[in-house]
């Protein structure tokens, strides 16, 4: 895989040579080259008669006036996208763009583009981003994924939604706060792709404590992976129960391991320990199973526990995974996977903060239901795009800006007929490179002298040299096994 690891630098020179290819003429040549091979997934993105043509497989009754499922749903990606846009900004959008097309302008009232808006099924969002990243999936060169094995990334966060009454029905808002003085919130659990960075799946759920956290969420959606299939998660999914399920459908997982679960490996460690310990089905706890669920529990699951030093940190962590072979899967390439979890993390932050999701404005419980489906689709378009600047690039998309490639969506995404056009897009999308953190190790300290959660910054924060000359890679680390 070409993604590097955590803590790792990134190949400079390579990145330069990249800025130096960065001419129109090339650009425009490659992106003529991938268009003859069939690998440019924006030549694939779905049309106005692709929507419609969906509409009648799902038996969605629409009038061909100006609001169409079509016309409404690209309107409100831009919305989301833009994240500062009013409905009635939009309609002054849209008015632009009947007069590109010579059409007349429309009464700028937004009352009908809003009641457009609450007509979108989320089976209808929900079935054109499934065909998004299955188009992506379909496009994934091999260079970018983890050792042949398809690798998801599973973590969970809370959205907060406007303080109507409608809405603290069906998501209320937390029972420690005094009514009237909090905002309901909508738990939200997400997959993404380690190869690609699209939502490959998501769900909701009220936040109330149990059976509603994220391990329930994600148990939801175990049936969604398959044979070949690699989870990384945090110690919060790791539990007898799921991986028992996992494992039964052919998928595999590394996860930190659980608090409540004691590791055979003690005392000072200098290198990478591992072993392979067998636990043991848990007892009927009527909270935690049914009797058929756990009668239908293996009755012993073989672990591999990894424990390694962090990368510029001084920690030990501990890691828990099925991938038994260690000829096939070292135990420093399954601690270098474990680092990528964190870019779940960072696709939550483009969700929350550069696409500005972490406050919905929706009144009513379905219409939150909608704007979380149409931001996951408008987040996936974005992703749409870095994949296809990667491809021309020759990198891997997560070493591509996502605010960069918004922008870039957001001002070139109404032209992609040709392969002119398509230059103009990427170029902008890969105007940025990120990910050159070798070794990063800060302070959880801000400068700004104001009253905030966090502590206030003592000294200077490590320079970029520092922290190089700190980083040691998990790679450069020698196994030694304890079984």
């Amino acid at each position: 895989m070409i993604l590097p690891g955590r803590g790792v630098a990134v190949d400079r020179e390579h990145r330069a040579e990249i800025r130096r290819l960065l001419r129109p003429d090339e650009v425009q040549r490659r992106i003529s080259t991938l268009l003859q091979h069939d690998q440019m997934r924006l030549a694939h993105v779905f049309d106005e008669s692709e929507v419609h043509e969906l509409c009648e497989e799902l038996e969605i009754p629409f009038r061909d006036r100006n609001f169409t499922p079509a016309v409404t749903l690209g309107l409100f990606v831009a919305q989301t996208l833009s994240r500062g846009y009013a409905c009635s900004t939009m309609m002054t959008t849209f008015n632009r763009e009947r007069k590109r097309q010579h059409l007349a302008p429309v009464c700028e009232d937004a009352s009908a583009y809003c009641k457009a808006r609450a007509r979108l099924p989320v089976e209808l969002i929900d079935r054109l981003s499934g065909r998004i990243h299955a188009i992506v999936d379909e496009k994934t060169p091999q260079q970018w994924i983890w050792r042949g094995r398809n690798v998801s990334l599973v973590d969970g966060f809370v959205l907060r939604a406007p303080d109507t009454e409608a809405n603290q029905a069906g998501y209320p808002q937390p029972s420690s706060q005094k009514e009237g003085l909090g905002f309901p919130q909508v738990r939200v659990l997400v997959t993404t792709s380690l190869a690609t960075g699209c939502i490959t799946h998501y769900n909701t759920a009220r936040v109330e404590g149990k059976r509603t956290g994220e391990a329930t969420l994600f148990r939801q959606k175990h049936v969604v992976f398959g044979a070949g299939d690699v989870i990384v998660g945090d110690s919060n999914f790791e539990s007898f129960h799921d991986v028992a399920l996992l494992k039964h459908q052919g998928a595999d997982i590394v996860f930190c391991i659980n608090g409540s679960r004691n590791s055979p490996l003690q005392g000072p460690c200098d290198t990478i320990d591992e072993e392979i310990v067998t636990l043991r089905k848990p007892a009927m706890n009527p909270a935690r199973f049914t009797i058929g669920q756990w009668q239908a529990l293996p009755e012993t699951l073989d672990y591999r526990i990894i424990r390694y030093e962090v990368t510029g940190r001084n920690e030990v962590l501990t890691i828990v995974t099925t991938l038994l072979d260690k000829q096939l899967f070292p135990a420093e390439d399954v601690a270098e996977l474990y680092g990528f979890r964190w870019d779940v993390e960072l696709d939550i932050g483009c969700f929350k903060t550069t696409m500005r999701a972490s406050n919905l404005r929706c009144h009513t419980p379905e219409n939150l239901d909608r704007e979380i489906a149409v931001s996951v689709l408008a987040y996936n378009l974005v992703r749409v795009l870095m994949n296809d600047a990667a491809m021309v690039l020759e990198c891997h998309p997560r070493e591509l800006s996502f605010s960069h490639s918004r922008d870039a969506w957001i001002a070139f995404s109404d032209e992609l007929e040709t392969s002119h056009d398509m230059m103009w897009i990427i170029l902008s999308a890969s105007s940025r490179f990120v990910r050159d953190r070798p070794g990063r190790q800060e302070p959880r300290a801000i400068k700004r002298r104001h009253a905030t959660k966090y502590a206030q910054l003592k000294e200077p924060r490590p320079s970029r040299a520092a922290r190089m000359a700190n980083a040691t890679p998990v790679s450069a680390m020698k196994p030694r096994s304890s079984a």
